[in-house]
């Protein structure tokens, strides 16, 4: 390994070198397009009725401090609907209590799951049945919300006239293994996926939501089928936005880092688990989709590292194929610095980012292995497709 092609390698990190300038590019656009979006204050221009929507399996751990953050919610015309999935913990005693103190609040109880849904997709389903506002807010139980963010997310969907008011959050760490996997949600969203671009030209498959805040327009949501339409969806998150964009509705992505944090998971193997049951689902099991998407996370910010350190152990940093790999690393640690700045993760951890795509392909592969062999468990189900149908 001390002979290689100079002439050819030189000419790949210049290719390398391009398309990472072209990744900083994408990300300064969609930050762009995310910081055009998002209200600078709050004034959602007349009230309208919102259905705060809460699905619920097992979340004694999170659930109070979720209700509390949307209860203290600084605005008056809002109900807030938690639907009990058939928890097996403290959960539906712990909403019921706090449904008592507060008329605001209701708690249902939810149906057995059919065959051919996803377990929160069923629930979201029975929610927006339930629900009477003209907007529906669909968040999880891991969320915490500022004062002022049902308000401001109003005010954003009503300045950009959007159908759907999706939010990238705050992911709140508790352990050295979360810090080192969450910043893949924020980076794979706003670095490696062209959405600006994608709202430019209206092109439904470059278009994201997450699924921890899902505002819709009511007319929106029923016009495209609701939670029915992707019942059997793992990323319904992401299905959902691109049929709003299908039927000519307009998403919009807002910086939520001031206003919605999320206690996603706690630990690494939750962490991991959590990451790998959605992973090969968010890109519709395509195999082919998966494996390029691994080769360029892989060949864009793994290959500069292994080829920076090979150069320092052979001395050999003079050559400039080498010190374009030195560049190749400065650049991808500041660009995982500036969204660890903005969404205020660790920033120790745009250093660390080798360790976090490494880790993050293995949850990919582990994705692939659940999806096709094992079956995907969570939430004390395990879901499996067999004929087309997904099953439990």
């Amino acid at each position: 390994m001390n002979e290689f092609p100079s002439p050819t390698l030189i000419h790949y990190q210049v290719a390398l070198t391009v398309v990472l300038l072209v990744v900083g590019l994408n990300l300064l656009a969609n930050l762009r397009m995310v910081g055009k979006a998002t209200p600078q204050q709050v004034n959602p221009a007349g009230l309208e009725m919102v259905s705060v929507l809460v699905p619920a399996r097992n979340e004694a751990r999170n659930i109070r401090r979720c209700l509390e953050s949307l209860l203290a919610q600084e605005y008056p015309l809002m109900e807030i609907l938690v639907l009990d999935d058939n928890s097996t913990d403290e959960t539906p005693q712990i909403v019921a209590e706090m449904a008592r103190k507060d008329p605001r609040l209701r708690l249902i109880r939810g149906q057995m799951l059919p065959q051919g849904w996803m377990g929160k997709n069923f629930a979201c389903h029975q929610l927006a049945q339930e629900a009477r506002g003209r907007w529906l807010l669909f968040t999880d139980a891991d969320t915490v919300h500022h004062p002022q963010t049902l308000a401001w997310a109003l005010t954003a969907a009503k300045q950009n006239r959007a159908d759907l008011v999706t939010v990238i959050p705050r992911a709140v760490t508790h352990t050295a293994g979360e810090a080192l996997l969450l910043p893949i949600i924020p980076f794979g969203v706003l670095g490696c996926l062209p959405l600006a671009l994608g709202e430019r030209l209206r092109i439904p498959a470059l278009t994201m939501a997450i699924g921890t805040f899902l505002l819709f327009r009511r007319e929106a949501y029923e016009r495209i089928g609701g939670h029915a339409a992707v019942r059997g969806e793992i990323a319904e998150d992401a299905v959902l936005a691109r049929r709003v964009r299908r039927h000519g509705g307009r998403v919009v992505i807002l910086d939520g880092a001031d206003h919605l944090d999320v206690h996603f998971y706690r630990g690494f193997w939750e962490t991991w688990h959590g990451l790998a049951k959605s992973a090969f689902a968010a890109l519709e099991y395509r195999l082919l989709l998966v494996l390029l998407m691994m080769a360029f996370y892989g060949f864009l910010f793994l290959w500069p590292v292994l080829l920076m350190y090979w150069g320092l152990l052979q001395g050999r940093m003079g050559e400039p194929a080498l010190r374009l790999a030195f560049f190749q690393v400065f650049l991808n640690s500041g660009l995982w610095y500036v969204v660890a700045v903005r969404f205020r993760l660790p920033r120790i951890t745009a250093f660390l980012y080798p360790i976090t795509v490494l880790l993050i392909l293995l949850v990919v592969l582990d994705s692939i292995r659940m999806a096709v062999w094992s079956g995907i468990g969570w939430k004390e189900r395990v879901y499996r497709v067999r004929g087309g149908i997904l099953r439990h």
